[in-house]
């Protein structure tokens, strides 16, 4: 009995010396892939975040050739919308682009207020063949364009057949489509997606109020949504006001959003441009159609969800 004894005795200092260092070194092992996969992975993943990306359009270029100068030659990565067949559109569009511009065409569209529209324009009055009609002749006079967005367009965004045709055109010809939402009863982001167009909405008008600071609050508020959502579109006007904003903008280092064309946005929805498949036929116009109407200021109206589709129209 003493011998059974003196052998348990014997081994019982050996099995409590080795459990402590069993669970020792499990604890470790824990302990390891613990600071492993709540350390290490989450900071390999955040390494490199996706920056926050803003695009900004300065619509209703054509008019005024100081201003589109000024707005082609920004030190930032913009997209300019340009109106067909306004006196400077077309050598504004390839001024843009040699300054390394995106170029957009800004469609003329009806609007609810029934006010002027200028030339080519798309309205309710319209078919498959005269869309592929007027944004033939439209594309012809403004190079280099990537995609579209509509000026006005309160009316005829509303229309989902007539947008759905539109998106079909686009998606013919490889263009991409910026809804401007002038409406909150707008179809065409949803036409535009559910034929698989390349497509965003627009966020933030920047200057409704051409007030600087006013601007500069739109401005932060473009930035503000990019950053929470990963990427916004804002819309301005080539007014000094804006124009002096986004040279303010092109100074600051580092920016607070990584500055994209549009296009940018669009990277993981693109396709190949292809031929429209009707209107074989085009109207021939002149290079430079003077209207008769020129766009002098928009109305100082609240702002709001909705861009503000009313404006001064000066006779020249």
């Amino acid at each position: 009995m003493n011998k059974n004894l003196a052998d348990v005795d014997c081994m019982t200092p050996r099995v409590n010396f080795q459990r402590p260092e069993k669970a020792q070194h499990f604890f470790y092992s824990i302990v390891c892939w613990i600071v492993f996969y709540v350390g290490f992975i989450p900071l390999t993943s955040q390494a490199d975040p996706q920056p926050a990306r803003l695009a900004i359009i300065i619509d209703d270029i054509g008019y005024n050739l100081a201003n589109g100068r000024k707005a082609a030659e920004l030190p930032i990565p913009i997209t300019l919308a340009v109106l067909p067949f306004t006196p400077h559109g077309r050598n504004l569009a390839e001024m843009g682009h040699l300054q390394g511009k995106e170029i957009m065409l800004h469609t003329p569209m009806s609007n609810e207020q029934g006010l002027p529209l200028g030339p080519g324009a798309l309205t309710n009055d319209t078919s498959p063949a005269l869309i592929a009609e007027t944004l033939n002749n439209n594309l012809s006079n403004i190079p280099h364009v990537k995609g579209i967005n509509n000026h006005m367009g309160s009316q005829l965004t509303q229309n989902a057949e007539v947008m759905a045709w539109l998106m079909r055109y686009l998606k013919m010809r490889g263009l991409y489509f910026v809804d401007s939402r002038t409406t909150a009863k707008t179809q065409a982001l949803n036409q535009a997606q559910a034929h698989h167009l390349p497509s965003r909405k627009r966020d933030v008008f920047l200057d409704d109020s051409r007030r600087i600071q006013d601007i500069r609050q739109q401005l932060a508020l473009a930035i503000n949504i990019a950053q929470k959502q990963g990427s916004a579109v804002a819309i301005g006007h080539p007014y000094s006001e804006t124009l002096t904003v986004l040279q303010e903008l092109s100074m600051l280092t580092p920016r607070p959003v990584e500055l994209v064309f549009v296009s940018g946005l669009l990277s993981d929805q693109a396709q190949a441009p292809s031929e429209p498949l009707f209107c074989p036929f085009e109207l021939q116009y002149e290079q430079s159609i003077n209207s008769p109407f020129v766009i002098e200021q928009y109305l100082n109206l609240p702002n709001g969800p909705h861009k503000k589709s009313s404006f001064v129209i000066k006779k020249i």
